[in-house]
């Protein structure tokens, strides 16, 4: 698909993939982009973090930055997103002092993990992720 079809999607692996690293209490230095051609090449595409990660931001925007470069055009059947060279997540996600909106954006992905622990994962839809699905799967009629 084009890259506005594929950003939703991986948004919501980004996210996935961060969830799973915070309940393992671990962190991963280096993103992994994955992507399968429609005739079943594969891609790899990786880039490593001056510092481990476990924020879905983080991941998502560096493979955002990867996925960028390979959308010329070819048509991918398979998207897939992770991390590697994980280590404890004591060290992970440090302040950066040259991104002074990371801090904001690592304290508003803490608040939306607590209300999805706490209501469930489609408690809060990103505006990446928000809708994905609806067109398939429209709300029901009110019913008067």
């Amino acid at each position: 698909g084009s890259l506005a079809e594929l950003v939703p999607v991986l948004r919501g692996l980004s996210e996935k993939v961060s969830a799973r690293l915070k309940k393992s209490g671990i962190a991963g230095r280096t993103v992994v982009l994955k992507l399968k051609t429609q005739d079943f090449k594969l891609r790899t595409r990786n880039r490593q973090l001056g510092d481990p990660t476990r924020l879905a931001d983080r991941i998502f925007q560096t493979g955002l930055d990867l996925l960028r470069r390979e959308t010329d055009g070819t048509k991918f059947r398979l998207l897939g997103i992770g991390v590697s060279d994980l280590s404890d997540d004591g060290k992970a996600d440090p302040p950066d002092l040259i991104d002074v909106q990371s801090r904001k954006r690592a304290m508003a992905e803490t608040a939306i993990d607590e209300l999805r622990d706490k209501f469930g994962r489609k408690a809060v839809e990103t505006g990446y992720t928000f809708g994905k699905g609806r067109a398939a799967n429209p709300p029901e009629p009110l019913e008067d």
